[in-house]
């Protein structure tokens, strides 16, 4: 672990600790608890949009997709490095109480406990890359490559949503940076992709 790593995980974990972004974080960070609304705004827009939203809403499922369940995945795989939280004593482990249906979480008092040292030091983890800063990096930039405006928003709360995987001690902040870029790069990818493959189509009729 490098030091700077170390100390900046400790920082953001610690140093910024407020009742605030104690349940703020938490509850950023709980996409299973944002789900329902995710996908009710997909589909008014699908229904309401036009054409280029309705291919911009596939973009962003093929981009979310190959983030989290190709490059993410495989990556956790060969890595295999140990989450803040599970790989030394100390840290602040946040997250909303549990609940079902999981948005019932949102309502809930969150729970904040330290974690305790490993029995196994040589066990492996899922910590690089974050799914959750990739997944939503991803969608960003294709939201950006279509609608810019909507773009910034969407940066912005996917940057919040990095900065409390780190908050709540799941992620060391090196974590963040790669996957960010692994977001950037396939929401990007799969944009390119589709445009060529549609004038290819118009071309070809």
């Amino acid at each position: 672990m490098m030091s700077w790593d170390l100390e900046l995980f400790h920082r953001i974990n610690a140093g910024c600790a407020s009742p605030v972004l104690d349940y703020l974080m938490p509850a950023v960070s709980a996409i299973d608890a944002w789900i329902p609304f995710l996908i009710l705004i997909g589909i008014i827009a699908a229904v309401r949009g036009g054409k280029r939203v309705r291919i911009m809403l596939l973009c962003a499922g093929v981009a979310i997709g190959l983030a989290d369940g190709v490059v993410c995945k495989s990556l956790k795989s060969v890595v295999g490095r140990v989450r803040p939280r599970d790989a030394m004593a100390g840290v602040i482990i946040r997250d909303l109480a549990p609940g079902k249906p999981a948005l019932t979480r949102l309502f809930k008092k969150p729970v904040t406990k330290v974690s305790s040292a490993p029995e196994d030091k040589d066990a492996r983890g899922k910590s690089f890359p974050s799914s959750h800063t990739a997944n939503m990096f991803a969608l960003a930039t294709v939201l950006a490559l279509f609608f810019r405006g909507w773009g910034i928003v969407a940066f912005t709360v996917a940057t919040l949503i990095a900065f409390s995987r780190v908050y709540v001690g799941s992620h060391w902040p090196s974590d963040i940076p790669p996957s960010m870029a692994i977001g950037v790069l396939l929401g990007w990818a799969v944009v390119r992709v589709t445009s060529l493959l549609m004038e290819k189509y118009k071309s070809h009729r």
